[in-house]
């Protein structure tokens, strides 16, 4: 397992947190696996399917954060953590399951809460 489909398949993990993955939460965890590793829209497609089959034949988080935790710096799980928190908000609402399901992750990538709870703030300031 590589590194695009690791991250994305927690952004998934967390849209489907509230049992709905809508359109709006697709679409936006395609632009931002596109942005955060400068890959083409049929690239992330086949990152996004692939990712959708880990996930399933998962049973916890850790592998993926594993992998996170190998490749990514501090700052760049934080950057991480933004984007898994604009998937959460992409509805307008912060699902008490997605929340959860954010601070696993967070956990696992040893991001402290201080940050955690920056990261939150800053992407409803910049949502609103």
């Amino acid at each position: 397992m590589n590194i695009h489909i690791s991250t994305t398949a927690l952004l998934l993990g967390v849209a489907k947190a509230d049992e709905i993955i809508d359109s709006n939460e697709l679409e936006s965890i395609q632009n931002i696996i596109m942005i955060f590793f400068q890959i083409s829209k049929k690239e992330s497609i086949a990152v996004i399917n692939n990712a959708k089959e880990h996930l399933k034949d998962s049973t916890d988080l850790y592998q993926f954060c594993k992998e996170i935790n190998n490749k990514f710096n501090y700052q760049k799980k934080i950057k991480f953590i933004l984007s898994i928190y604009e998937i959460a908000f992409c509805d307008q609402n912060l699902h008490y399951l997605e929340d959860h399901v954010i601070k696993q992750i967070a956990n696992l990538l040893h991001v402290e809460h201080h940050d955690l709870i920056e990261s939150k703030l800053e992407i409803k300031k910049m949502l609103n």
